[in-house]
């Protein structure tokens, strides 16, 4: 008979630190409660259960059961929920226990951790573990098959009162539930957008000074720490395009909670709630985190979808005539007048300039001070990044300018240090103050807008039809003296139909038929004035037609050829290029003689007008008599 124990406590030397570490992967306390009955929520993950090959599940239980609140806070009266998200995987199908297993351990479980038990939230479940659940429910006493609540995804669960953002949801689950659907919904409707694309991509502070974006700090700050920064070939090697795409769902839904890790190294950032203070993810050892590469791509993410480039196309003609010549040496005081903030001229606009200054070059600044480890100097993240500064509407002039940026922003990087920062009155220092966590609650989160171009569209496509409350429209009626009163609007006329012999009165005239024209109502063809005539009976007809022209019979070969009394050439060949230079005999026949008709080569005209070229005719051989 099993017996289910608890783990023995840390500072015991059998204490086992491999399965504490894979139970907290297992299960973890949310950061936040739960928003339904603001109670303790614990995440359980079936995708970092390990196999049955690999670890005893007998001695992992109680290091995850461990875990849950203690027995004296229990016994209390305190309650507590669970948040089962039984996606799978990346390694796929695991070998699991078996059903007997799991009713052993059910039975196992001490009664009053069953019983505080509030809820049981069961994301993503396929019917085998449907089937289970139901099972062990029933053979355990099937109280609490009430508790549980099975939905289909993350999405559903706002309809039961759930705050996603709240929740500290594993990446995996993010990847799955993005690979099931084809197109990306955000949770807070169509057409808004928060960090990508909008309008303001700086976003001001309380105070009234810009500061930087939530998707840009925390990427940021991830990405300069000193075991991430050091990574060969940031911004250079690609991300998974599934994390990207899952990245920028969840910043622009306003996830509250995103897990970035790279090896040992595990960024996250407290937030606030009213009432329950700062929180943080202290105790949050996570398997699968977002890597290092996927914090780069979401970076040139957001520099490419920015609604006005930083280097629009309005300003390509003057890059191409000032600093598209190679022989052309920028010279840092140079630069540094592209960047200030009170230029007397620059092609840079001022969100531009402001992007540049508080992210960009810093940035990649700091990255290249660690290209001994990373591989990453100023002519490669200029490579990298040039490409996510240009977009206009035509790829191959965007393709002619890459060079020019990518002049331009290596030499600023390069002389961002020792030149431009002193310049313009910043230092690392004050780079560093805008990635930490903003003190005022305001400033830690975005705030949506609505997207223009979704906007239109739907205004578009609902142009015309108008949804109106006819119990509360203002009319105005002839009682009342043009006063405006409540009621419903009058209905449109009914339409009647030409049967209705009602109608017969109101009924428009219809223009009289044209009558059918014959031979006998136009003139005939000796008529010379060839003008367009109306029908003899004097209707007022709109038809009027031309007479066809007589048709000319085609000319006879002895009129082309022959004797000058039978060359008069019809009406119909007085445009055709013709000349004849045959000498036609006073005896002419008819025939000609092969010997009279030149060779097609030969035959000119003295006018050069165009001759009509001759084939010659071969010659016929004699006849033998028989």
């Amino acid at each position: 008979m099993r017996t289910l124990l608890p783990p023995p406590p840390p500072s015991s030397p059998d204490y086992d630190q491999a399965l504490a570490s894979l139970a907290a992967r297992i299960l973890y306390p949310n950061p936040l409660p739960s928003t339904t009955t603001d109670l303790p929520l614990y995440v359980l993950s079936a995708a970092a259960f390990p196999s049955t090959t690999s670890v005893d599940y007998d001695a992992l239980v109680p290091y995850v059961l461990a875990r849950l609140p203690d027995q004296d806070s229990l016994i209390s009266g305190l309650e507590y929920e669970i948040l089962f998200f039984a996606h799978p995987g990346e390694d796929g199908k695991k070998k699991r226990p078996g059903w007997q297993w799991h009713v052993q351990t059910y039975q196992l479980l001490s009664r009053v951790l069953r019983k505080r038990l509030k809820r049981l939230w069961i994301v993503g479940a396929e019917k085998w573990i449907r089937v289970l659940v139901e099972g062990v429910m029933v053979i355990g006493g099937g109280k609490g098959r009430k508790k549980v609540v099975f939905v289909r995804g993350t999405r559903d669960l706002v309809g039961w009162g759930v705050s996603v953002e709240e929740l500290c949801v594993p990446p995996h689950v993010w990847e799955v539930e993005r690979k099931q659907r084809r197109k990306s919904l955000n949770e807070n409707g169509n057409g808004w957008r928060r960090s990508f694309g909008v309008g303001e991509p700086l976003p001001q502070r309380e105070s009234g000074e810009v500061r930087l974006p939530r998707v840009l700090r925390e990427t940021t700050a991830f990405l300069l720490m000193d075991e991430c920064v050091k990574t060969k070939g940031i911004f250079r090697i690609n991300a998974k395009a599934i994390d990207v795409e899952v990245l920028k769902e969840l910043y622009e839904r306003g996830q509250n909670f995103v897990v970035w890790q790279e090896k040992n190294t595990v960024l996250s950032f407290p937030h606030w709630k009213d009432g329950i203070g700062n929180v943080s993810l202290d105790e949050l050892d996570e398997k699968d985190g977002f890597d290092v590469h996927a914090a780069a791509g979401l970076i040139k993410l957001w520099y490419k979808e920015l609604r006005e480039p930083v280097c629009p196309p309005s300003c390509y003609q003057a890059m191409g005539k000032f600093y598209g010549t190679r022989s052309i040496e920028l010279e840092p005081w140079q630069l540094a007048d592209l960047l200030k903030p009170d230029a007397e001229w620059t092609f840079l606009s001022v969100t531009a300039r402001q992007i540049l200054r508080l992210h960009l070059l810093p940035l990649l600044s700091r990255v290249t001070t660690f290209n001994d480890w990373n591989q990453m100097s100023a002519y490669s993240l200029a490579v990298c990044f040039a490409p996510a500064l240009l977009k206009g509407p035509d790829i191959e002039e965007d393709m002619r300018m890459i060079g020019v940026v990518q002049k331009l922003l290596e030499a600023m990087v390069k002389n961002w240090e020792t030149h431009l920062a002193p310049a313009l009155g910043l230092n690392n220092a004050a780079f560093d103050e805008a990635l930490r966590l903003p003190e005022s609650v305001a400033d830690r989160e975005d705030v949506c807008e609505k997207d223009d171009q979704v906007t239109s569209w739907l205004e578009a496509q609902t142009n015309g039809i108008a949804l109106i409350d006819n119990d509360g429209i203002m009319t105005s009626s002839p009682d009342n003296d043009g006063e405006d009163s409540m009621g419903p609007p009058p209905l449109p006329p009914r339409p009647r139909t030409f049967s209705d012999p009602r109608s017969e009165e109101s009924r428009p005239a219809l223009p009289p038929r044209p009558r059918s024209s014959t031979i006998a109502d136009f003139p005939s063809s000796d008529d010379t004035s060839n003008q367009l005539s109306s029908p003899k009976d004097g209707s007022d007809s709109s038809v009027r037609r031309k007479p066809a022209p007589e048709v000319q019979p085609l000319p006879r070969y002895s009129m082309v050829i022959g004797p000058p009394s039978v060359q008069q050439l019809p009406a119909t060949l007085e445009h055709i290029p013709f000349y004849n230079s045959v000498e036609i005999p006073e005896d002419f026949d008819g025939l000609v003689p092969d010997a009279l008709l030149p060779d097609y080569e030969t035959l000119t005209e003295p006018s050069g007008r165009g001759v009509i070229p001759r084939k010659p005719v071969p010659e016929k051989s004699a006849r033998k008599e028989p």
